[in-house]
């Protein structure tokens, strides 16, 4: 009888625990997050659904920044053996790693034709920080005038793909470490790989575009390549003249495709482009576009909300910046 009454009471604990709601506080995203005494120069953000802060790159190869929503802000990554500029951002979650485009800025814009830059994956620790490898992806490209690592992106099993705007390629890292040459654009269309995502049907869709002598996007399209059979790449048919080319983009968790385009003053200007794919991507849509203050690429948060980064391209040691909310 004793050991019946501990065992209701039990039963009446588990059963009041039970009914308790755990309630989850709302996020407060706001319009305009500013972030002061940077000298930062960001190309590339990221927003971390584990403690909701954005991280921002730096082509002046400072360490990636972690930014709260309140515009306070902490260097992120450490461990380096050498400063890196750095482009796009990727987190991986399944594997709890930050993986970073990085590139050698100094010497892109050095002036000197017998320096050709570098390309290399930058992976960190996501909850440290803390660099765990740093592969050295130019030699993939010895042939290359010279190399910008962009954008990013990771497929379902972990393999890392890295966009090279000017060697005009992808490479592909796998799990272990190993890098590879994935593909070099043969299409009838001739720009460099810029930004690129991964869709989990199991291909990637990339931007490519050059920029002319004016500045404007030349060359531009999006490209379907199979992960499996990169030499079957397609062209994505998009008719409607309001696509002018992505610099970054992402795909948001709806199969749609957001991205940015920069393009100088026309044509297609400073623009947030949505686009919604057909036939497994065969072809696409313009579904959204808006003026944006000049930017290079957008994170999506997990409400859907849309942000970019201002960008300042004449003023590399700006030290204040904002990220922008943008809504269609």
């Amino acid at each position: 009888m004793k050991h019946l009454f501990i065992l209701l009471i039990i039963i009446s604990i588990i059963g009041t625990s039970c009914k308790e709601e755990v309630v989850i506080p709302e996020i407060d995203f706001p319009d305009t997050i500013t972030v002061e005494n940077i000298a930062q120069n960001p190309e590339g953000i990221e927003y971390n659904k584990n403690d909701n802060t954005f991280l921002l790159s730096s082509i002046n190869a400072s360490p990636v920044l972690k930014v709260n929503l309140d515009g306070t802000h902490t260097p992120f990554t450490s461990g380096d053996a050498f400063p890196l500029s750095t482009a796009g951002l990727q987190i991986d979650y399944d594997r709890n790693r930050l993986l970073v485009a990085g590139f050698n800025g100094l010497e892109l814009q050095d002036g000197d034709p017998s320096t050709k830059g570098a390309a290399f994956l930058r992976i960190y620790n996501l909850e440290t920080g803390v660099i765990e490898h740093d592969i050295n992806l130019s030699a993939l490209a010895p042939n290359a005038s010279s190399y910008f690592a962009n954008d990013i992106a990771v497929d379902n099993d972990g393999n890392v793909y890295v966009s090279d705007w000017y060697a005009k390629v992808v490479y592909k890292v796998d799990l272990a470490g190993t890098a590879s040459l994935f593909w070099g654009n043969t299409t009838a269309i001739p720009g460099g790989p810029n930004g690129l995502d991964f869709q989990p049907d199991g291909y990637l869709l990339v931007s490519v575009l050059n920029v002319n002598n004016l500045g404007l996007y030349s060359d531009f399209g999006l490209i379907k390549i199979p992960v499996n059979e990169p030499d079957s790449a397609k062209i994505v048919t998009i008719s409607d003249s309001k696509f002018t080319g992505f610099d970054g983009m992402v795909l948001k968790d709806d199969g749609n495709v957001v991205g940015v385009t920069n393009n100088g003053t026309s044509p297609g200007g400073n623009m947030l482009i949505e686009l919604s794919g057909n036939n497994n991507w065969e072809s696409a849509d313009v579904v959204n576009s808006k003026a944006i203050t000049s930017s290079t690429t957008v994170a999506v948060t997990e409400e859907n909300g849309q942000y970019i980064i201002n960008q300042d391209f004449s003023n590399s040691a700006k030290e204040t910046w904002t990220i922008e909310r943008i809504e269609f």
